[in-house]
């Protein structure tokens, strides 16, 4: 074989290397996208339609507002991801992540979760109205730093805030505050090398000489449960010797604080727990 046409095979098989090779963007999904209508322009009545299918598919991981519950934050998923990337995200899944494919919602409902989505972050909702600094007064004043904590002072008991600001809405944080127990994070930085389970979940025992112990799940195994009780002690219980052992959805050490503070001051409160780390 000459020297040319051994040039000219290379730079074919070279050539079809390159056109049959996925895409490095197609391998980050999990089912292939199909063929699909293109990206419809968004609209007043499709906006409120992906709305409504956004709170009923996608707010249980990603929060009402995009800004992340048991999922990631996806405010801005549409500016980094496209809006094809981001029906593909959708369509497929992703792969080790724990976003399943949404195939099955059909290309016009997943285009109007995309365009619900391509919104986020661009709506009024939660608007810094309060004063920071009178915030931190009021932070301190309830006590909120010996369960949390905050560039390394505080306590543990509840997640570090340290960085909050750039992680959580405004929206979000004011909800967290009238419903602690109802947006328990499925993740938290400072147990992942030691629990696979979602922590902050309450947990009631009752022993066998009938005292009860309520408290936080640390850790657990087949045969024994470890509880933080609300004073910071630790429980360590065998769970064959126990007359009840049950979960308690819902709850939180955290109370609530709707009835407790004024609106003034929970606008204040939430401007300082969101300018931690950096509000967006």
């Amino acid at each position: 074989m000459s020297a040319n046409r051994r040039l000219s095979l290379a730079a074919l098989i070279l050539a079809l290397g390159l056109f049959w090779a996925p895409s490095p963007v197609a391998a980050q999904f999990g089912t292939p996208t199909p063929p699909h209508s293109p990206h419809p322009k968004p609209t007043p009545e499709s906006l409120a339609q992906g709305k409504t299918l956004f709170e009923g598919t996608c707010a249980g991981c990603h929060g009402i507002d995009g800004s992340g519950a048991n999922g990631p934050n996806i405010r801005q998923a549409a500016s980094d991801l496209g809006p094809e990337g981001l029906y593909s995200r959708i369509y497929g899944g992703a792969i080790g992540s724990g976003m399943p494919s949404f195939s099955e919602l059909g290309q016009d409902k997943i285009w109007l979760l995309v365009n619900y989505a391509g919104s986020l972050g661009h709506e009024t909702t939660g608007v810094l109205l309060g004063d920071a600094e009178k915030g931190k007064d009021i932070y301190n004043a309830n006590g909120c730093a010996k369960c949390h904590m905050v560039a390394g002072q505080g306590g543990n008991l509840g997640p570090d805030l340290s960085k909050i600001g750039s992680q959580r809405s405004a929206a979000f944080l004011r909800d967290e505050l009238f419903d602690p127990g109802g947006h328990l994070p499925a993740t938290d930085n400072a147990l992942q090398e030691r629990a696979s389970y979602p922590p902050y979940v309450m947990y009631r025992a009752v022993t066998a000489g009938g005292k009860v112990v309520e408290g936080m799940r640390v850790n657990e195994d087949s045969f024994t449960i470890q509880l933080k009780d609300a004073s910071g002690q630790l429980h360590s219980l065998r769970k064959l010797s126990l007359q009840r052992l049950e979960a308690e959805p819902g709850k939180s050490f955290m109370p609530s604080y709707k009835d407790k503070l004024s609106e003034t001051q929970l606008n204040d409160l939430v401007a300082y727990i969101s300018s931690l780390g950096g509000a967006q």
